[in-house]
């Protein structure tokens, strides 16, 4: 048995060998012969070769060598400028943390095996860092390495020596007094010099802009930093910064020959030189060696080429069908199995190892249609078991498989398979949602859509799930598809039922207040100090009544879009200022340290002033709710920020901060934080008010917070608004 596998094995090999054999070795036998016969004048025409042509052949190889290491030079540069695009591009980012920018440089050091150290200093973040922590950073060459960087680009050092390292000093700034240092290994360049193909007494190493040798695999020059711009090939080379060749007289006035190309990246230049006598002495052996051979060659090449030339064809027939039918039934099955065709076995009557490939190949086929059917039938059952609506489809948004519910909501034919999924909608409506959903960035989105189906109008809430393999690759998405049509209805008529009871409630509690104003003026008669006490706490707990009221029918205006905005010009600022002034004392009574910072001159907008003063009254109020003794409120205004053309006010606290799965819902209606809501009573219906004021000043509102620390309350409205009619808009720049 084991005599059976070695024959086996040595046939397939022997085949490959011949073949290789006769690919290679013929081609090269046939140029040979022809060449023998054209040296019958070969002798001749060698004597008059010119010193210039062997000069001009030595002169690109050189070229092509220094060539070749200049763009292994540019390539390792660009890569590190890649790298570093990947540390500044996170640094820049607002909505990361000091933590997640650090982390990124550690990976990113971690990962590069030419970084030895790295340094960030960012003076618009505040942001500085280095790793590893122990290493002494040059202060003196970093100096001067800023001094030259300009923003967008790097700058590199003179390489010197540390440690085990030849090391070179980068810098690279994306704004003034923002940059990164980082400390680079070149051994990897030092070791393509010492391997760089040469012949003997050839010499390759690498020239600064000056002419200074930077780089040599001698590291006794290297360290003597010497200059040659004696030379007048270094010389023209550090003037025009171009690549060129030529013959010179070299060091010690030694006649030489070389070349040097330029590293784009690095402002270095790659050199490669030797001299004339070791360059120029294989001509003289060349005339020697073609003299003696030529005529015996003549005689023997004739009769070589015509045999080699029979047994070349006859070979590469029968070895190439032997070899290449096999191979292309393999193929051919290959390629019914990738379209899903599992019925015809593969044919292959070889013997050696491509006949033992065969036939795994078709117990791999059966298997595998086997499993396939399996989880087909697995999915199928798991698919038109769920009763909401689902559609899976993959990377390019074509259909997959679809469960009668989904086909229903959807109108899909029963033959959309393999369709492009927003092709296959009908509905407008949906498909505009659809869209939305599949062109989101989000790992998980929803949307809504209604439409009449059977006569019903329906609700339906829209999931779309990313699907992705273990390795983390996106290969498709799975919309499910929700009936929400009955918490609609609820939703609609609990709203119904609060704006009717609040609404008929307002005009009581108001003339209330005003009996109870009437009766603390002591108009009808005198009062003593308890009944005035309990006056008065009937008098708050009316106005928080009245409130509660008011936000609940304004609530409503703002859905229904009743609640007409009255633009003026608004000097957000004095708003702001004059608000922090009449929180003051409340805040001092709390031990609270309330403040106003603004860091430049706010340009006045177009607002509604009384609604804007309502936004800020309800984020300072909640700020004073939430923030213990000793903590600290700071309101800030800046312009053009986080963008150009608006104006920004935040609130930002000392408090317990909002939990984060809280974040996403401070703003529904009567949702208060469940740490904070058991200590503080509320409504929860301040900060809805409050992100409909915004948005009908197509403005955005939001909350930063960090659990246990406190939270920041934000929002912006842009400066160009104006009315058309009853619709507030923004102008276009």
């Amino acid at each position: 048995m084991k005599n059976k596998k070695m024959t086996t094995k040595a046939g397939i090999f022997m085949k490959f060998l011949f073949v290789m054999l006769l690919v290679s070795v013929i081609p090269l036998l046939f140029l040979g012969l022809r060449s023998v016969v054209m040296n019958k004048d070969l002798s001749s025409t060698i004597t008059k070769i010119s010193s210039d042509a062997h000069s001009t052949a030595i002169l690109d190889k050189q070229i092509q060598v220094s060539k070749g290491l200049a763009e292994a030079i540019d390539d390792y540069f660009a890569t590190v400028h890649q790298n570093v695009l990947v540390v500044t591009s996170s640094i820049r980012k607002r909505d990361i943390t000091s933590l997640q920018k650090r982390r990124v440089i550690e990976s990113v050091y971690a990962t590069s095996r030419d970084f030895l150290a790295v340094k960030v200093e960012d003076k618009g973040s505040k942001f500085y860092f280095s790793t590893p922590p122990r290493w002494n950073f040059n202060v003196e060459e970093l100096r001067k390495l800023i001094s030259k960087a300009s923003p967008g680009n790097f700058v590199l050092s003179s390489p010197y020596f540390t440690d085990s390292f030849i090391a070179v000093d980068y810098c690279y700034s994306w704004k003034k007094g923002s940059y990164i240092f980082v400390v680079l290994s070149l051994n990897r360049i030092v070791e393509k010099l010492k391997n760089a193909p040469s012949n003997v007494d050839e010499e390759v190493f690498v020239v600064d802009s000056q002419g200074r040798i930077v780089i040599h695999p001698d590291f006794e020059k290297m360290k003597r930093k010497e200059k040659l711009d004696y030379i007048s090939l270094i010389k023209d080379f550090a003037s025009s910064f171009q690549m060129m060749s030529a013959e010179f007289n070299g060091p010690r006035n030694i006649p030489m020959i070389g070349a040097v190309v330029p590293s784009r990246q690095s402002g270095w230049g790659v050199v490669t030189w030797q001299t004339k006598s070791t360059a120029y002495a294989p001509i003289a052996q060349v005339k020697v060696y073609v003299k003696n051979y030529t005529h015996r060659l003549l005689k023997i090449g004739v009769l070589q080429l015509i045999i080699i030339i029979i047994i070349s064809f006859i070979a590469s027939f029968i070895l190439s069908k032997n070899v290449s039918n096999p191979i292309l039934e393999l193929s051919k099955g290959a390629l019914r199995v990738a379209k899903g065709d599992f019925s015809m076995p593969v044919k292959v009557k070889s013997k050696d190892e491509i006949g033992e490939l065969a036939k795994i190949f078709n117990s791999m086929m059966v298997e595998l249609k086997r499993y396939i059917d399996m989880q087909a039938d697995k999915l199928d059952a798991l698919v038109f078991s769920i009763r909401e609506g689902l559609v899976m489809i993959d990377e390019k948004n074509r259909i997959i498989l679809t469960n009668e519910e989904g086909r229903k909501i959807l109108l899909l034919r029963e033959n959309s398979i393999g369709r492009a999924l927003l092709d296959e909608i009908k509905r407008p409506e949906v498909k505009k949602v659809i869209s939305s959903l599949l062109e989101s960035s989000d790992e998980r989105t929803k949307g809504e859509i209604n439409f009449v189906q059977e006569g019903v109008g329906k609700f339906f809430e829209v999931q779309n799930y990313p699907v992705k393999t273990r390795e983390g690759s996106l290969i498709g998405s799975i919309l499910t598809f929700r009936d929400i049509t009955i918490e609609k209805q609820l939703a609609q008529m609990k709203d119904d039922f609060l704006h009717s009871i609040t609404h008929d409630l307002r005009s009581p509690m108001t003339s209330i207040r005003g009996f109870l104003e009437i009766l603390l003026d002591e108009s009808v008669g005198p009062l003593n100090e308890e009944q005035k006490n309990f006056l008065r706490i009937m008098d708050e707990s009316s106005e928080k009544l009245l409130t509660l009221i008011n936000n609940l029918l304004d609530i409503s205006k703002l859905e229904a879009g009743k609640m007409p905005l009255h633009l003026k010009e608004t000097h957000l600022d004095k708003v702001v200022k004059r608000l922090v002034e009449f929180f003051k004392p409340q805040a001092d009574s709390l031990k609270i340290n309330l403040v106003f910072e603004t860091s430049n001159e706010i340009q006045p907008i177009m607002a509604d002033t009384v609604l804007i003063e309502r936004v800020i009254t309800n984020l300072i109020s909640n700020a004073l709710k939430f923030t213990p003794a000793g903590g600290k409120i700071t309101v800030s205004i800046k312009d053009d920020y986080p963008e150009e053309g608006v104006v920004c006010v935040s609130v930002s606290d000392t408090g317990r901060g909002i939990p984060e799965e809280e974040k996403d819902k401070v703003f529904e209606k009567y949702h208060q934080v469940s740490d904070t809501s058991q200590k503080h009573t509320g409504t929860g219906l301040g900060l809805t008010v409050c992100k409909y004021i915004v948005e009908e000043h197509r403005g955005k509102i939001w909350v930063d917070s960090v659990y246990g620390k406190g939270s920041t309350f934000s929002f912006y409205i842009p400066k160009n608004l104006y009315k058309e009619g009853d619709e507030v808009k923004r102008k276009e720049n």
